[in-house]
């Protein structure tokens, strides 16, 4: 067997390899990969190549190309043509991810937040853009949401020889352009290099993909196997997790209700494969969950969880629940901004309240508490992380995921707001939504429509 056709095999057989994963465990959103990189680096064969095979091999495929040909701002060393290009990219990324009824595996982003972190770098070095300029920009274009959702940036290079050698092999010509001159593109070079080491920790990974020296099979090689390893990462989702130590074990063993003053000091949440953490029972699953009340805080969002979304054993299997939330996951947590338990509690809350529920929350002033219910061997492998979530019920237009929970429709309960009366007759509820019921609304669940109400 050739080297071509080895590549292509060990390939295909990768790609088997996360279909079958695909059968067994929901996607919930597509892996998004960012190409940039020096012009005539090899992106944009890279970017056919990748979209190609993918397809073949049974997986869905939406690109954002980039819009640099159409912009119409005419200086290419403009902040304003960078900005503009940033922005339409940015726009194509937000629709995309928004649009429920786009389901895609694979989102290319051809050029994104990256590409336009190093040319603002190049600007700023050729005196074309001031400093605070930069900062300003930059400080959008890093916002948490956005640079959270990018799990893989290519970063292509090559020399400026190569890149000129490969710009002119088809034209007629050898006068050099505004870009694609060796100055420049020296100076960019470095201004990725630069980018690199500096915004490493605001993104999942990046991989700086060298293509002087490389075929277009050795670069596609490599961009695929990354791309396969990544949505098989996806699939089989890495959930975080604490290490229980002596400080913790106690507190879990005196209390079931308790706030951050009882803690000291959260471990650092760490992250495996699911099946890896649910099976160890010296870990702690921290799970964020928004309790969403009307603003006068006397009427509570219900849901019920679907049969299919639940385990035999679970607590929550056919009852209704106060809360909505998860498990936080890898994607939950960059280096640089989310890397406290706090921080990315808020973000796996925010991104689960999306999924389930279809509103966006905020979570910046709101101090969480915590219940540990240790009734059964599951529940004592969870911490409830609870956040109390005040919203106009007149103005939020909920959109259950079919999926996860029962639909709002009919006599359902699930996905209304119902008062703690209403509450109180139901014939049995789990201990989570009995202990906030204590907690929150100062109640007593009695399952005979009774309130025992207290200070």
């Amino acid at each position: 067997m050739d080297e071509r056709k080895k590549i292509i095999y060990e390939l295909q057989k990768q790609a088997e390899t996360v279909l079958a994963l695909k059968q067994e465990h929901r996607q919930k959103r597509p892996i998004v990969i960012e190409f940039s990189g020096s012009p005539k680096a090899g992106k944009t064969s890279c970017i056919n190549s990748l979209e190609l095979f993918l397809k073949r091999n049974g997986f869905t495929v939406a690109i954002i190309q980039e819009k640099a040909s159409i912009c119409p701002v005419s200086d290419k060393q403009s902040p304003m043509f960078n900005l503009w290009t940033a922005c339409m990219s940015l726009a194509g990324l937000i629709g995309t991810l928004e649009d429920k009824s786009c389901q895609v595996d694979v989102l290319i982003l051809d050029r994104g937040i990256f590409d336009a972190l190093c040319w603002f770098q190049w600007l700023v070095k050729n005196k074309k853009m001031e400093e605070k300029q930069k900062e300003i920009t930059e400080g959008f274009l890093l916002m948490e949401e956005l640079v959270r959702s990018i799990d893989i940036v290519f970063a292509f290079c090559a020399t400026p020889d190569v890149s000129i050698g490969r710009e002119y092999a088809t034209l007629l010509t050898d006068k050099p352009g505004s870009i694609m001159n060796k100055k420049v593109l020296g100076e960019y070079l470095k201004a990725i290099e630069s980018t690199v080491e500096e915004k490493r920790d605001y993104f999942h990974k990046i991989f700086t993909i060298e293509t002087s020296d490389k075929n277009q099979d050795e670069v596609g090689k490599e961009v695929t196997q990354i791309t396969l390893d990544t949505l098989k990462d996806l699939l089989m989702e890495r959930v975080g997790y604490l290490e229980r130590d002596e400080a913790l074990n106690r507190l879990l063993s005196s209390k079931r209700v308790f706030n951050d003053g009882d803690v000291g000091s959260w471990p650092s949440i760490k992250f495996g494969l699911r099946c890896d953490v649910e099976k160890d029972e010296e870990v702690l699953q921290p799970i964020p969950v928004a309790i969403i009340t009307n603003l006068k805080k006397d009427r509570i969002l219900v849901i019920k969880k679907n049969k299919s979304a639940v385990s035999g054993d679970s607590p929550e299997k056919d009852k209704l629940l106060l809360y909505v939330g998860g498990h936080s996951r890898f994607e939950d947590s960059t280096e640089v901004v989310s890397k406290d338990f706090l921080s990315i509690c808020r973000n796996a809350l925010k991104r689960e309240v999306k999924e389930e529920i279809g509103i966006a929350i905020a979570l910046n002033d709101i101090q969480p508490f915590y219940l540990y219910t240790p009734d059964n061997e599951r529940s004592k492998k969870h911490l409830a992380v609870c956040f109390l979530v005040p919203l106009d019920e007149d103005s939020i237009k909920l959109r259950l995921d079919s999926h996860e929970l029962v639909m709002n429709k009919g006599k359902s309960k699930s996905g209304r707001f119902l008062t703690v009366g209403e509450l109180c007759q139901e014939p049995e509820m789990e201990s989570w939504s009995r202990l906030i019921l204590e907690r929150c609304f100062h109640v007593e669940y009695l399952p005979d429509g009774q309130l025992n109400m207290f200070e």
